[in-house]
């Protein structure tokens, strides 16, 4: 059957859906930047594809049993597997680190403890504080804990969860820099 034979409102239906996946695809993917996961707009995303998920259900069915068209559906979950495979294999954080490597190194040896918001790399810094001897960056997201990345190149004085409010639990990243998470 070609394209023509399918009505319009199906293919408007079809293309917008997969857009509107295709596009909370890339939101999931820019909340697993930060080295923890941007819990705000990861459930925004979620629920957007929850939502997105029913429509491009019912569209896929009406093309499928009555037009035996189900090509045009196959885009959406092309973008939901490719978005899980790159977040299981932690693309996303990885490559803002590598992007953000060289400017985070600078300011650490720095170190100029600030609280207001500034971009160093990719990230979004709400405030830089020296610790532990060395340089810590809260990255903004994290829902009610703090979170971010520490460059410790004496090591982290505690590897593993925060173990009360207010501590901080570190986690090894790459070379001398750990992510951290700090309880509220």
């Amino acid at each position: 059957m070609t394209d023509r034979a399918r009505p319009q409102w199906w293919l408007w239906l079809t293309g917008i859906t997969a857009v509107l996946v295709a596009l909370a695809c890339g939101v999931v993917l820019w909340s697993f930047m930060p080295p923890v996961v941007d819990f705000v707009y990861f459930a925004l995303a979620g629920w957007a594809l929850l939502i997105l998920g029913a429509v491009w259900l019912v569209a896929t069915l009406i093309g499928w049993f009555k037009y035996r068209a189900w090509r045009w559906s196959a885009a959406a979950p092309v973008f939901v597997v490719a978005t899980l495979g790159l977040v299981m294999l932690s693309v996303p954080s990885r490559v803002a680190f590598a992007l953000s490597e060289g400017a985070l190194t600078e300011a650490a040896a720095e170190c100029q403890e600030a609280t207001e918001n500034r971009t160093i790399g990719v990230y979004r810094i709400e405030s830089v504080r020296k610790m532990d001897g060395g340089c810590v960056f809260f990255i903004e997201g994290g829902l009610i804990d703090g979170i971010g990345l520490a460059y410790l190149p004496n090591g982290a004085p505690y590897l593993g969860d925060p173990r009360f409010d207010g501590d901080f639990g570190y986690k090894e990243y790459e070379g001398d820099w750990y992510r951290f998470v700090q309880r509220f």
